[in-house]
């Protein structure tokens, strides 16, 4: 591609695009090319529209933000796209009841085949894409101009259990933190401290599966056999991954279970409907 042609499939001026937009995106394009060592023109209308995490770039600049912004905006694209088709509803929100719903789709792993479009039924767009080297993200939310939500997945770990508790975290956010979509929002699940948004959301996703009552009820998290977690498991109509990685959170102890927790490969059963 010819060096003065390189923008003109895309590159259209707007009424708000100013001289000193114009000039802010094509320095950070100019920043995030040397960084990673490459030219991608998108990357140059991801920056001048206003996409999801530029801000964040052009804030700070660094090779990492450069890399987390090429990965954010690959999910605005994709999502973008799943948009155009016509396949996704319209968002009305994500009541209480809808994410206990979801979350039940946990009990048969075949779901997983088919997560992103019962997803679309509610409005929403869920995109599964690996990080780079740079990053240590679980999941991303945020929502296009047109106001449909998205959330991003990087499948960091190859978990059943650390799947479905990561996917009702970030629909967490979307269903209590909507207003909030406007800037995209990184989790790492192991890093999520004591922000008041993300107890939020780590908590209606908990419930989303199992009630404060239940919970506190529970023998598995007194008596930790495989025989207690198979019977809270069928008495709470939760999998036994799901809720064996909840004792093993709660507890601290992470070698519990192990077998049950790497029993389903998440990736395999997404890929193999590639």
């Amino acid at each position: 591609m010819d060096d003065k042609n390189e923008f003109e499939d895309f590159f259209v001026s707007t009424s708000d695009c100013t001289p000193e937009k114009l000039l802010s995106a094509l320095k950070a394009y100019s920043e995030i090319s040397k960084k990673l060592g490459s030219d991608d023109p998108l990357i140059f209308k991801d920056l001048l529209s206003g996409a999801a995490g530029s801000a964040l770039f052009r804030r700070s600049g660094t090779a990492k933000e450069a890399e987390i912004f090429l990965w954010l905006s690959q999910v605005q694209r994709y999502a973008e796209i799943v948009v155009s088709t016509g396949e996704v509803r319209e968002f009305k929100g994500l009541s209480r009841e809808v994410l206990k719903d979801l979350s039940r789709l946990s009990l048969n792993p075949e779901n997983l085949k088919q997560i992103s479009s019962y997803l679309w039924q509610h409005g929403v767009v869920l995109v599964f894409l690996p990080q780079s080297s740079g990053m240590r993200t679980d999941g991303v939310f945020f929502k296009l101009q047109c106001g449909t939500p998205v959330v991003g997945m990087t499948l960091r770990y190859d978990r059943y259990d650390y799947f479905w508790f990561t996917l009702m975290h970030e629909l967490s956010h979307v269903s209590i933190h909507y207003d909030r979509l406007d800037d995209p929002h990184f989790d790492c699940l192991e890093d999520l401290g004591e922000d008041i948004v993300e107890l939020e959301a780590n908590q209606l996703a908990k419930e989303s599966f199992i009630s404060r009552s239940d919970w506190r009820s529970a023998s598995v998290r007194r008596h930790r056999s495989e025989d207690e977690l198979l019977k809270d498991a069928q008495k709470f109509s939760m999998h036994p991954a799901v809720l064996a990685g909840f004792v093993r959170h709660d507890s601290g102890n992470y070698t519990l279970f192990n077998s049950v927790i790497h029993e389903i490969s998440v990736k395999r059963m997404i890929s193999s409907d590639a």
